[in-house]
């Protein structure tokens, strides 16, 4: 949470597009059609975690997921465990030079929320 406190109030251009999807029951999500955009269909990405995150990118490191034609993408056993309690994904991307789509259970969101109002009482 210590990142809010580094945020300016200015209003910035957005780098990043947002979503949040639904999680299949067997571990599956569907890409939005701007994340799908910058990873491709039918591929393989590279995927790392990072704070309880997955961070999506085509080549570099990580493990390779696939990603269907679809746009769809099997999540791996142990991020399903922090989708389960709201069944949905927080899903984020951006096209700069290397095209990123991040990845984090909307627990995230819900920690974030108390944080900001606990800190307004």
């Amino acid at each position: 949470m210590s990142l809010l406190a580094e945020l300016g109030s200015e209003p910035r251009v957005p780098q990043w597009r947002h979503w949040i999807v639904g999680v299949e029951p067997i571990g599956r999500i569907t890409l939005p059609a701007g994340a799908r955009h910058l990873l491709g269909t039918e591929v393989l990405v590279q995927a790392v975690s990072r704070e309880r995150m997955l961070v999506l990118r085509r080549g570099g490191v990580g493990a390779s997921l696939l990603i269907d034609r679809r746009g769809r993408l099997v999540l791996p056993a142990w991020f399903r465990g922090t989708t389960r309690p709201s069944g949905s994904v927080l899903v984020s991307a951006r096209s700069a030079a290397i095209p990123t789509v991040v990845l984090a259970g909307t627990g995230l969101l819900e920690d974030l929320v108390s944080h900001v109002a606990a800190k307004a009482q």
